[in-house]
């Protein structure tokens, strides 16, 4: 027997919606082939029936412990997959993914420097700041507010600073805040390409900027990708 085909059984999304946001993000085989991924699936599964703010922590932690070894700004899925290397994004990712698969509802929050994931259970919050591998699952309603509060629009701002990619791991710094909105797991997707973008760009490859940048905007017609693919497509 294939031991791909074992592992193949393990990840087999029955979400339509997720399957279509899979195939903008990587190849299904890739997460079949996967065996830390797999693990993975298996290991949450056997606790997927256990109390549903129990399953969301020990999920939280297990997907840090299997999955995300060191941080790396700038990073993608795919790296994550390959080398275990993630930033905000790519950890955001893997937990919306995982949500998907277990029909836990959860909203992507993307913020001027930072994304992080809040989940519902029964109609209470609990964020999960995936870039923080010890203190990222926030049950707490007031530490919930406070940590919140570091991200929520501050009028007196006038415009975000287009040049600074999404995944500061000290997301407190800078201090801009300019978008703070819900975003689909596909739009996720497209800041990594936005990221890759800015990368480029420092590196002076505007013609792999351009192409990086255009990718983005197929995915997710935002405002800063807009600015900066004009910028750099003249």
């Amino acid at each position: 027997m294939n031991i791909n085909t074992i592992y193949a059984q393990d990840f087999n999304p029955k979400n339509e919606e997720l399957l279509k946001d899979i195939a903008f993000i990587a190849s299904v085989d890739q997460f079949e082939n996967h065996k830390n991924w797999n693990r993975l699936i298996r290991k949450l599964e056997r606790k997927s029936d256990a109390d549903a703010e129990y399953f969301l922590e020990y999920l939280f932690y297990k997907t840090h412990q299997k999955l995300l070894k060191k941080y790396n700004k700038g990073t993608t899925f795919n790296n994550l997959l390959e080398t275990g290397s993630y930033d905000c994004v790519s950890a955001s990712i893997t937990y919306s993914i995982l949500l998907k698969y277990f029909d836990i509802d959860h909203s992507i929050i993307e913020t001027d420097y930072h994304v992080f994931i809040i989940a519902d259970i029964n109609k209470k919050e609990y964020v999960l700041e995936t870039t923080d591998p010890r203190n990222g699952w926030i049950s707490n309603d007031k530490e919930i507010k406070e940590f919140k509060s570091d991200f929520l629009l501050d009028n007196s701002v006038v415009s975000l600073n287009q040049n600074e990619a999404v995944g500061s791991l000290d997301y407190g710094q800078p201090n801009s805040r300019t978008i703070y909105k819900e975003i689909s797991l596909r739009e996720l997707s497209a800041l990594q390409y936005f990221n890759q973008g800015l990368i480029a760009i420092h590196n002076l490859d505007y013609k792999l900027a351009t192409r990086r940048l255009q990718q983005a905007l197929n995915l997710y017609d935002s405002e800063r990708i807009n600015s900066l693919f004009k910028i750099v497509a003249q």
